[in-house]
């Protein structure tokens, strides 16, 4: 019977789709013709008569709809009833409710045989698949049950797996060590503590003095950190959307458990905590209802920004007609475009993820918690927040140099000195607020998934610093 059953499906899924097709019908046609040139050509008139007679016939018994067209259409239908049993009435499936196309789904455009959606419903063929009662059981459970599981990306219910980022790792590790052994030449910075000053000096040439003499970087990664925050994207209400220190965790110790079901909330409605099961959200909120403030677009509410593509396009204009200053050369303006572009492209992208999520939870904030956020997302908003980190990281850097320590002095003796004794640093900034490039805010603690925004003269500075300032943080594998 299962066999019969297949056979049958298949046989009428190719008459509706192959067969009984208006393309077909038109080949058929052209064909048709061409024969009855062919045979007016070739004087061949017996033929041409016999071939319009079985033309005629054909329309008449296929096409027409009576009793005996019906007889050979049922040929192809797909009734199971017709041949199992002639003595019971039983109810024909019209071809139009069965699907007439190929199957695509949105995400990974998965082919497949087309879906019936239409079975014999009565109870009568028991073994046979029943589609009918299927389908209105998916129904009813999307629209009843608050437990159905959606998800941004492709997959559903995925487990994301926080300490499972050796590569992410290994790979910031690598790429750092080749810029520069800031191990191996470091020093204390305490003054209480014997130190190396001719290895001090060494390290803040190599890092520092040199990179900066050869093109002094510094003014050009504030004009784009400024603009960027302006005119592209705010990057601080952008994060203060995210859980980002979840998302840009870099820890890579896979004997701790970091396995978590990431999602949109970890609260249910009313703003119950879930505790069956170890949820994050990467969302930020004290309530469902803040958490979905935040997944509107960055330029919506209270929490957005005032960067739009207008004012992305006024400074593209703006920076491609300015010759003063850093920006008299050509290459430093491309590459600001380079960068901006970048920029706001990654906006468009964290958009389009908020749009996903708004369409998901139907902007039903009791909805949150049901809705998982799948590994492929999860990489690439830590791809492109760890850009936008470092683009944030780098002025904060730029500004504790040149505010909150005398490097700049040392940079202006003359000769140049061949030691230095320990840097002299601020405990706090202008604000009161502590050191801007330790702990959380720490650079290594950033995947390098996209290590574009830096050359490896910046690098060596960037990383130098914070190296020197932070060594404890920048050696361990940051956790928050």
């Amino acid at each position: 019977m299962e066999l019969q059953y297949y056979i049958e499906y298949i046989i009428s899924w190719i008459y509706h789709n192959v067969i009984n097709t208006g393309a077909t019908f038109a080949i058929v046609r052209i064909l048709i013709i061409v024969g009855l040139v062919s045979l007016l050509v070739y004087q061949q008139y017996i033929l041409f008569v016999l071939l319009c007679i079985v033309v005629i016939s054909a329309e008449f018994l296929i096409l027409d709809e009576k009793p005996s067209s019906n007889a050979i259409k049922n040929m192809f239908s797909f009734e199971i009833g017709a041949i199992t049993s002639s003595n019971r009435e039983h109810k024909i499936v019209d071809k139009d409710e069965l699907t007439t196309g190929v199957a695509l789904t949105r995400e990974g455009f998965s082919l497949g045989l087309p879906k019936i959606i239409k079975g014999d419903d009565s109870g009568i063929e028991y073994q046979r698949s029943n589609k009918f009662i299927e389908e209105d059981s998916r129904d009813f459970t999307d629209k009843y049950f608050s437990s159905k599981q959606c998800s941004i990306g492709s997959g559903v219910g995925g487990i994301t797996m926080f300490g499972s980022n050796e590569l992410i790792g290994d790979k910031r590790n690598a790429q750092i060590n080749m810029v520069y052994d800031f191990a191996g030449n470091w020093t204390s910075n305490d003054p209480t503590v014997v130190s190396d000053p001719e290895k001090r000096f060494k390290y803040f040439n190599d890092c520092v003095f040199e990179p900066i003499k050869r093109n002094d970087f510094r003014q050009l990664k504030k004009d784009l950190f400024e603009n960027i925050m302006t005119s592209v994207i705010d990057i601080g209400k952008c994060f203060n959307r995210f859980d980002v220190n979840t998302l840009l965790n870099t820890e890579s110790d896979i004997a701790l458990d970091y396995s978590k079901r990431i999602s949109l909330s970890d609260k249910k409605e009313g703003d119950q905590k879930v505790s069956d099961v170890a949820y994050v959200s990467i969302i930020q909120g004290n309530t469902n209802a803040k958490k979905l403030e935040n997944i509107q677009a960055l330029n919506a509410g209270p929490s957005g920004d005032n960067a739009s593509d207008i004012t992305y396009a006024a400074l593209m204009k703006k920076t491609n007609e300015r010759s003063d200053g850093i920006y008299n050369n050509a290459a430093v303006r491309q590459r600001a475009i380079d960068v901006y572009g970048k920029a706001f492209g990654y906006r468009k992208r964290i958009d389009e993820i908020l749009a996903r999520m708004r369409e998901e939870t139907k902007n039903d904030a009791s909805k949150l918690y049901t809705v998982r956020v799948n590994e492929n997302v999860i990489k690439e908003l830590r791809q492109i927040f760890a850009y936008l980190a470092l683009i944030k990281g780098c002025n904060s850097i730029i500004m504790f140099q040149t505010t909150q320590t005398n490097i700049d002095e040392l940079m202006q003796i003359t000769p140049t000195p061949t030691t230095l004794e320990p840097i002299r640093v601020k405990t706090t900034n202008s604000k009161g607020e502590a050191w801007m490039i330790s702990g959380v805010n720490n650079i290594y603690r950033i995947p390098l998934d996209d290590d574009s925004y830096n050359t490896n003269d910046e690098k060596r500075y960037f990383y130098g610093i914070t190296y020197y300032f932070d060594k404890m943080t920048s050696e361990k594998r940051y956790t928050p």
